[in-house]
């Protein structure tokens, strides 16, 4: 009899153990809406789940990563548009001094226009994203890239260097544009130095348009001009390009993101109601192992005799 009642106390006992364990584990897993806590819950569904969260923060990290080059690049086009509308009216100023019947005040004054609109010019070439990093210096971020050396002269600064950036798992985009690449690369005279000739030339009183180094120098002034628009312009053209291919890229990323997330819930999230079912069966097994548990300790052989 005392086997028998110790087999009936340690089953009790080990039935309301297991009980108690099952009840907190589903109280946990209402408590995190998780169905898996873990791997030995469902080897099989964990790996899918490490597997696919894997996934996810890579994919998620992409798509970051598009959207800063996005902003960036937008950035840089608003400042490349600016250089474009002050080449635009440097243009119609040497086009308007180019006239025989201006006095040499009228070509003074469209000079001194012509210096604003190159500071001005010089300045957006010159700008900085919001870290305080110059835009158009390739790698050489600290450094402005235009600068000018003891003759007054203007000259590139930076280097050649392009930021790769990593929009998916195996593709790069560069990031950036160089001012050598839009300013420097013709080989002739770049427009900031053409300018800065053109300005000297309007503020010589000896010269005027129906002279041949007036001539000269004017046409120069818009051959210039025409190059460089249309380097800025392919620049510009370029940027609109890796923007249609950033946008096309962020919604294949963002639609990756949702299939993972559901993948990831339907995996290992759970059924509340199936598992609302199972505590209230699991806690009233317990109540019920409890009240027997309690009966047994009771017993002795004298109850029986």
């Amino acid at each position: 009899m005392r086997v028998s009642m110790m087999n009936m106390y340690s089953q009790n006992l080990q039935s309301m153990q297991n009980l108690t364990s099952d009840v907190a584990r589903v109280n946990q897993q209402m408590a995190t809406g998780k169905s898996i806590l873990r791997p030995s819950d469902d080897p099989i569904g964990m790996a899918k789940v490490i597997t696919t969260q894997r996934d996810l923060a890579s994919t998620s990290q992409y798509l970051q990563n598009t959207e800063s080059l996005s902003t960036s690049l937008d950035r840089s086009e608003t400042y490349l548009s600016s250089m474009t509308n002050l080449q635009m009216r440097m243009r119609e100023i040497t086009i308007g001094a180019n006239n025989g019947a201006l006095s040499p005040e009228d070509r003074a004054a469209y000079a001194a226009e012509l210096s604003e609109l190159l500071e001005s010019f010089v300045d957006v070439v010159n700008a900085k994203d919001d870290g305080g990093n110059y835009l158009f210096s390739g790698n050489e971020t600290g450094t402005a890239p235009i600068g000018i050396d003891a003759d007054g002269n203007y000259f590139y600064q930076g280097d050649d260097g392009h930021r790769e950036v990593q929009i998916s798992g195996s593709a790069w985009m560069k990031g950036n544009v160089t001012a050598q690449e839009f300013l420097f690369s013709s080989g002739g005279t770049d427009i900031l130095n053409q300018t800065k000739q053109f300005i000297d030339v309007l503020n010589d009183p000896d010269l005027s348009p129906g002279d041949d180094d007036f001539r000269q120098a004017a046409e120069d002034m818009l051959a210039t001009l025409d190059d460089s628009l249309a380097s800025i312009s392919g620049a510009i053209t370029d940027i609109g390009g890796k923007q249609n291919a950033l946008s096309l890229m962020q919604t294949t990323h963002t639609e990756r993101i949702l299939f993972s997330e559901e993948v990831i819930g339907e995996t290992e999230g759970l059924d509340y109601a199936q598992a609302t079912a199972e505590f209230n069966l699991k806690l009233t097994t317990l109540q019920v192992t409890q009240q027997s548990f309690v009966q047994v300790s009771q017993l002795s052989l004298f109850n029986h005799m």
